[in-house]
């Protein structure tokens, strides 16, 4: 008879979770108010007001020439600029039994398409600050011109007189950023 036993894990015992598990879990817990991701979701989050205009779509009934053809097409528009249009149509005929529906679907049909759409334009959707912030941090990263580089480093050789300053300087040419650059450029001009 064997009397040995096995050590068995409860199904109500807690499971020890490795700590890169822990971890993982941490970083994509968006809750946490130190998450990093909150930042931009708190961009996103506001109350947008667009507007949808409808209106009997023309360019596709006079290029179909389809008996019965009922089309709609939507704009969509958010401070005046144009995010997205849809359009949605349908053919009328003796085979629809309800006109209404019919009607409504196609209606429908251009609401959603311009909808669609707009999803892939989010960025006319956010707050136009958060746009212009974004692209001036894109203007930050962009290395220095050429000339920025030789006029800075043509300032650099009249202006520094410290052998060691000035190799800092040259060291740095290759790594500056155009804004980093112009700032260099001003402060060498005073």
């Amino acid at each position: 008879m064997n009397t040995a036993y096995r050590s068995r894990v409860s199904p109500y015992q807690l499971k020890v979770q490795h700590p890169i598990e822990l971890m993982r879990a941490k970083a994509f817990d968006v809750q946490e108010k130190t998450n990093p991701i909150r930042e931009y979701i708190e961009k996103c989050v506001g109350t947008h007001t667009i507007k949808a205009v409808i209106e009997e779509d023309r360019q596709t009934i006079d290029v179909m020439h389809a008996d019965g053809l009922v089309s709609f097409l939507c704009t969509l528009t958010k401070d005046g600029r144009v995010l997205s249009q849809g359009r949605g149509s349908i053919i009328v005929g003796p085979n629809n039994r309800f006109i209404q529906r019919a009607v409504s679907c196609a209606f429908n049909s251009s609401i959603a398409d311009a909808a669609i759409r707009a999803s892939k334009v989010l960025d006319q959707v956010r707050d136009k600050s958060a746009i212009e912030e974004e692209s001036a941090n894109e203007g930050l990263s962009e290395p220095a011109t050429e000339k920025q580089r030789e006029y800075l480093q043509q300032l650099i050789r009249v202006k520094v007189t410290d052998e060691e300053e000035r190799r800092r300087w040259e060291s740095q040419l290759g790594e500056l950023t155009k804004d980093a650059a112009s700032a260099a450029i001003q402060s060498f001009k005073q």
